[in-house]
């Protein structure tokens, strides 16, 4: 597939939240065995039994999910998407539109749907509710809650086989505030902030990433029904950009011009596109995922060399100083 892809590219320049980083680094899998486990994983190239786990947006108008399946003709997408869910939020006091504590359930009616076919895919389309006013007291714990996802649908029984491959899809823009229920005063701010953590939960899991956030806000008067909900060319957009991510092969263009001045290594980024972040090797071990282009090491580290990685985690050549 040609390297065409600007979802990746950041429109908008936040920090991460710090405690986002420290959930990562308390992972019960260290990077090296996540990066064994998970990258040396043969792909499916046809096929493939995913499942979409969505919020109304999956729903709506027929939903993403639905505009999926109707690109990956040879794949089976199986809608898991219902209207209030969060990632791990009791949205209205209700347990049932908690992803975290329902994923068990979601993940059975996968294998149910499939007839006890391994899920080859997961796909996450939430946050919007986890943006909510309601909830602004707890926008730092989202983060954290995605990634307690992913370690659950990770250690799943799926038919006895390896874990599904995980992709993160940012949620899509609310309208501004003037526009909005007073429930969602505040909703864009929150879906924003949200960007650059989920782009670093899916570098720091070796999960594929897609930000659709900018796609859909540069024409969001045209595909917006009303503050936050798409109508059937907004979903479009949103299942043309996953599916090419999922059909995404092709190696990015490394890194280049590597230095490494006592305690700080920097490079120039990669040329491609679509690339989300780095991945910073020692004697052939991940030893950092950073979406930055520098970073400080201590200094008995040596051996270095840095590799590029793409929204679906394709990894370019390793480069050394």
């Amino acid at each position: 597939m040609k390297k065409s892809l600007t979802l990746f590219s950041l429109s908008i320049d936040i920090v991460a939240i710090t405690v986002l980083m420290c959930s990562c680094n308390n992972s019960h899998m260290d990077n090296e065995s996540e990066s064994k486990q998970f990258n040396n994983i043969k792909r499916k190239v046809s096929g493939r039994i995913i499942l979409a786990i969505g919020d109304s947006n999956g729903v709506i108008n027929g939903g993403w999910p639905k505009a999926l399946a109707a690109i990956l003709k040879e794949d089976s997408v199986f809608n898991h998407s219902e209207g209030g869910l969060t990632i791990g939020f009791d949205n209205c006091g209700r347990p049932s539109w908690n992803t975290l504590r329902n994923i068990k359930s979601y993940l059975e009616w996968g294998l149910k749907r499939s007839h006890q076919k391994p899920i080859d895919e997961v796909i996450i389309l939430l946050g919007t509710n986890d943006s909510k006013a309601c909830f602004e007291k707890k926008k730092d714990r989202v983060a954290p809650n995605l990634i307690k996802l992913i370690e659950k649908i990770r250690d799943f029984d799926n038919s006895d086989d390896p874990p599904p491959h995980i992709t993160v899809v940012t949620p899509p823009p609310y309208a501004p505030d003037s526009l909005v229920a007073k429930k969602a005063i505040g909703g864009d701010y929150r879906v924003r902030l949200l960007i650059p953590q989920f782009r670093d939960v899916a570098l720091q899991y070796h999960c594929a990433y897609v930000n659709i956030y900018p796609l859909i806000q540069s024409v969001f008067s045209d595909v917006a029904m009303d503050h936050v909900h798409l109508n059937r060319k907004g979903h479009a957009i949103v299942a043309e950009t996953i599916a090419e991510v999922l059909n995404d092969w092709e190696a990015p263009e490394p890194p280049s011009g590597l230095s490494h001045n006592e305690n700080t290594l920097s490079w120039n980024p990669s040329v491609s596109s679509d690339v989300i972040g780095y991945e910073v090797i020692s004697r052939d071990r991940i030893i950092k995922a950073v979406a930055a282009t520098k970073v400080k090491l201590p200094h008995d580290i040596t051996n270095l060399a840095v590799r590029a990685r793409d929204g679906y985690g394709n990894v370019s050549i390793a480069v050394k100083p």
